[in-house]
């Protein structure tokens, strides 16, 4: 019996270490600082690709941010991207569409997107630019909670400049 209790206190003292160890590290992702400007052109491909937009280009990437995820997955990432030609190939050019955003949940997602980078900084436009004519828009996801927006992907593609801008926010 003796080694039973020995057996039972050591697995409590490694159950509650593991706890702390895995609250501690919570609390320290939730309190690092994100990526800023560190993104490679390996890691924007994914957002050419989502866009249909031609990834054999030289493109160059202006700014970047990458937050670090909460536990629930809460996050703001944007990438501001030159992009020499805007050529988009496939079944996607039928969800691209010049600005403004008269749909109101669709508006809803794109100014909780904006917003969120836009206080970052870092290039992207305001949502006077973002939802203006002179920008093409494509919503590649977004998500509703009770008819308001939580999670959302835009690209918007500016021709005058020659930007693409990419936004993921989730609340």
């Amino acid at each position: 019996m003796k080694w039973l209790r020995v057996g039972l206190d050591v697995i409590g003292a490694a159950s509650l270490l593991l706890a702390v160890g895995f609250g501690a590290s919570i609390i320290y992702s939730s309190m690092s600082s994100g990526k800023e400007n560190k993104a490679t052109r390996k890691d924007v491909l994914f957002i050419l690709n989502s866009g249909g937009i031609s990834t054999d280009q030289d493109y160059k990437i202006i700014s970047s941010y990458q937050s670090p995820r909460s536990f629930t997955g809460d996050h703001i990432d944007y990438f501001c991207i030159e992009l020499p030609k805007f050529e988009v190939t496939g079944p996607l050019t039928k969800e691209w569409h010049d600005g403004p955003e008269n749909d109101p949940l669709l508006a809803e997602a794109l100014k909780m997107a904006i917003d969120d980078a836009h206080q970052r900084g870092g290039g992207v436009p305001s949502i006077e630019e973002a939802n203006s004519a002179a920008i093409k828009v494509m919503f590649p996801l977004v998500v509703l909670r009770d008819r308001h927006v939580n999670e959302v992907e835009i690209l918007l593609y500016d021709p005058q400049k020659k930007m693409l801008f990419y936004v993921s926010s989730k609340t």
